[in-house]
């Protein structure tokens, strides 16, 4: 089948994109000035639609990783495919986020968090169990999401290792009549967590993944203008709502969801047929981009509290302070990148499925890292 045997160039690519604009729009916050910055509006209603486009990569690389571990059933067993899958998304996943949870617990007794921000127990921030909001590592709200859908393919792969499809489409369908139930009814707990309208962007990303397994390639110019387009509209409509970036709002899903769908279409469908590459540069930050993601917003609260110490918020020019806060984040994302999460990957893998876990070919969203469909 083609999605599992080409390397997705410009899955990477997109996967830097969705980084960077989330990292772009969370500047806007811990430095004081920069809340009234003259760049703040156009950045700040479009960037976390970056998350949107994590989670239909997501959808799309996962539905990938599990029909491969499927096809390996017959060979080496249910337990153990349904093995590997589970320990490389943890391994994926949580040792880097455990180090950045440290960091943030560290950083907060020094910078503590407002009274008023809501504060969850501390094994479900921990294990990425029902954690949103995450006040440890405000990003990790998405991991919380990522996880659960890690766990039901698991589930999927172990019961119906010949028809993951249909398991997750199951799965899929009960999100949806939740979703309508809960909206219908304004059952607004119903939405939360368990069926919140943001995972069937997930669905989205399968999707795909049928469409270009069963060899479907065509308008990709098309997707990509009316995903750009959308993407773009739907910042403005979600901008005058009230809580418009809740992953509980059936409106992102429509406004973000189905618009990144297109433009993770129209990015696969150019590479396939050989179209357009993303840039190695992109290649290179899309690999990085857990880090980048996971890091950013905890650097940004730490820096910001030494800018306001030293003085400078009044004095020194708000656009240079956010510049400089941003050099740090970025470098400190790929710092970690290479000295933590490369050196991680590779060791837990050997300890645990006997083999080094490649970076560019299994990751986490947020965000979370394919290159080879091995994610």
């Amino acid at each position: 089948m083609e999605s599992l045997k080409v390397n997705y160039r410009n899955i990477q690519g997109l996967r830097a994109i969705a980084a960077l604009m989330v990292f772009a729009s969370h500047m806007f916050w811990d430095i004081l000035p920069m809340r009234t910055h003259w760049a703040k509006p156009f950045i700040v209603p479009i960037g976390p639609s970056g998350v949107d486009i994590f989670f239909v990569i997501s959808g799309f690389i996962i539905y990938n990783v599990a029909q491969r571990s499927a096809a390996q059933v017959d060979t080496a067993g249910r337990g153990r495919a349904v093995y590997e899958f589970v320990m490389k998304r943890i391994i994926r996943i949580y040792p880097l986020y455990w180090l950045a949870f440290g960091t943030a617990a560290l950083i907060m007794i020094w910078v503590p968090l407002p009274a008023s921000f809501e504060r969850k127990p501390q094994w479900a921030l921990f294990f990425l169990i029902n954690g949103i909001p995450n006040f440890r590592v405000p990003v990790a709200w998405t991991l919380t999401f990522e996880v659960y859908f890690y766990a039901v393919t698991a589930l999927s792969l172990f019961l119906f290792p010949k028809k993951i499809l249909t398991g997750l489409l199951g799965w899929f369908a009960i999100i949806g009549l939740a979703v309508v139930i809960g909206t219908v009814f304004d059952l607004s707990m119903l939405l939360k967590y368990a069926c919140a309208p943001i995972l069937l962007e997930f669905l989205l990303g399968v999707v795909i993944a049928v469409l270009i397994e069963r060899g479907q390639s065509r308008y990709y110019a098309a997707s990509l203008c009316l995903g750009a387009i959308g993407m773009l509209g739907g910042a403005v409509e979600l901008h005058h709502h009230e809580g418009w970036a809740a992953q509980s709002n059936v409106l992102r899903l429509a406004c973000w969801g189905f618009p990144a769908a297109l433009i993770v279409y129209g990015t696969l469908a150019l590479e396939v047929r050989k179209a357009w590459i993303m840039p190695k540069a992109l290649q290179y930050l899309g690999d990085a981009s857990y880090s980048l993601y996971l890091w950013h917003a905890i650097v940004f609260t730490g820096v910001a509290a030494v800018i306001a110490h030293l003085g400078w918020t009044g004095s020194v020019d708000r656009t240079l302070l956010a510049t400089l806060m941003g050099m740090i984040g970025f470098g400190a994302g790929l710092l970690s990148y290479h000295f933590l999460e490369k050196p991680s990957l590779r060791l837990l893998g050997q300890v645990f499925t006997g083999r080094g876990v490649r970076v560019a070919a299994d990751s986490a969203p947020g965000l979370l890292r394919p290159s080879s469909c091995d994610r």
